[in-house]
């Protein structure tokens, strides 16, 4: 059945009602190794970051679009709720498949509106640009979190480009009303470590009257990248800047991948389980190399992971990976822009693997965690010292020196997704026996979370 509306309908007939996780559990102690087979396999959820960007893409494109496997999740909720509110035609086709009929930057009719991005830097940032050369009036804002987050790394460059854009409480930050206007081509700069800005200006610059110029200090995921050549306009890269030649997308069909950050909280799970021994292969995981930073890093620690390439309906790699654990991981120092930004959403998920390792690790050149949702460097620092690890905060990372953990009896979490399931494998290493408050903010990228640890743990719902 077919389901068009610009209410929650739509997102009911997509997704199901929305999922909540529990703010309260108890986790007990872990299962022992022989105690129940897994699964013989494990799909992640279907990745976050491209089902933002896409259903972005699909309303700029030159017809109908067809995305499946779309993450279902509060982030992108937001997006389709933004989208519906623009007058995009969104049909709900099937489980987690929209269709979405393209009206290009002309054709949003956002004029007088408020469009709430909840907590979603993503679709901020992204909605900022597009509206920004668009023909509507419009306020982009969030809440208290998003708020209080950095947006002048793309208020700025969207500026430079003719983007009339005004701050309506403090500088740098929302809400920001936008009014539209053609933008025009130019050389603009990305002072940060940081893919959204990147993947803002490039939506900025299909639309705008001429070649837009983006120069940037690290390669970040390139998600974006990759939609708009897949979808026919033209994107130059080299290691310091970006090129993108105006043009509006072609329609496109796409399959979501299993999302990598998803993937790295099944294997870290799995590696803090007394199951940790025994193999996991996690199903059409995307594998993109600006996004599997987790994964190297936990060859460099000491674990089994192979990948065997699967087939994959869009322009990223998509692969199965295996994962076990032959001996006791190895801390090491991670460093350098590069590898960092490739697993800058898993930091607090290496940090907690960290605390078992033989070894001091060292995390630097991650300053950007500063203005997540949470200063995602103090508050992962914190949780290890609740369960008693050995962690120090530096300006641009972490410093964890292995000890043995010790539960605690109750641990209240900030309202930061990755922080929560950080807490999640430590609970696992410390052998549970704790009261975790605060997990429903796992809701922003992954409200099945909870699912995950119960394969490796009991949990009572408080």
């Amino acid at each position: 059945m077919t389901v068009t509306a610009t209410d929650e309908r739509l997102l009911t007939a997509l997704f199901g009602p929305e999922r909540r996780p529990p703010d309260r559990i108890a986790v007990h102690a872990p299962y022992p190794g022989g105690h129940r087979p897994l699964p013989p396999d494990l799909e992640p959820h279907p990745d976050k970051a491209i089902s933002q960007r896409a259903t972005l893409l699909a309303a700029l494109a030159d017809g109908t679009c067809r995305i499946r496997r779309l993450a279902d999740c509060r982030d992108v909720r937001a997006n389709l709720r933004a989208l519906s509110l623009l007058g995009v035609r969104v049909r709900a086709t099937e489980d987690a498949t929209v269709e979405i009929d393209g009206r290009g930057t002309d054709g949003l009719n956002g004029s007088g509106l408020v469009l709430d991005a909840g907590n979603s830097a993503t679709t901020s940032r992204l909605l900022l640009a597009v509206m920004a050369g668009s023909t509507a009036n419009c306020t982009v804002t969030g809440n208290a979190l998003l708020r209080s987050r950095p947006m002048a790394e793309v208020i700025g460059p969207l500026r430079n480009l003719g983007a009339d854009l005004s701050e309506l409480a403090e500088p740098g930050r929302l809400p920001v009303e936008v009014h539209g206007r053609r933008l025009r081509g130019g050389t603009v700069d990305v002072a940060v470590d940081s893919a959204q800005p990147v993947s803002a200006l490039l939506f900025a610059g299909s639309q705008a009257t001429g070649p837009v110029r983006i120069t940037r200090r690290t390669p970040a995921r390139d998600h974006t990248e990759r939609l708009l050549r897949w979808t026919g306009v033209a994107v130059a890269e080299t290691e310091t800047e970006l090129v993108v030649t105006p043009g509006r997308p072609r329609p496109f069909d796409l399959d979501v991948p299993g999302d990598p950050s998803g993937a790295a909280l099944l294997a870290a799970l799995h590696l803090a389980s007394p199951r940790a021994g025994q193999e996991l292969t996690l199903r059409r995981v995307g594998v993109n190399p600006r996004r599997t930073g987790f994964f190297r890093i936990l060859r460099s620690m000491g674990a089994a992971v192979s990948d065997i390439p699967s087939d994959g309906q869009g322009p990223e790699p998509v692969a199965d990976l295996r994962i076990s654990l032959p001996a006791r991981l190895t801390g090491i120092e991670i460093a350098g822009p590069r590898l960092v930004q490739s697993a800058i959403d898993e930091v607090p998920l290496i940090a907690a693997l960290a605390t078992m390792a033989a070894g001091r690790t060292v995390i630097r050149d991650a300053a950007e965690l500063r203005a997540k949702d949470t200063d995602r460097i103090a508050t992962t620092a914190e949780l290890l010292s609740a369960f008693g690890a050995g962690v120090r905060a530096t300006a641009d990372g972490l410093v964890i020196e292995p000890r043995p953990l010790t539960p605690p009896r109750r641990v209240v979490l900030p309202p930061d997704h990755r922080v929560v399931f950080a807490a999640f494998v430590l609970t696992l290493l410390a052998g549970g026996a704790t009261e975790l408050h605060g997990i429903s903010a796992a809701a922003t990228s992954h409200p099945g979370a909870l699912d995950d640890l119960t394969r490796y743990a009991p949990v009572d719902v408080l």
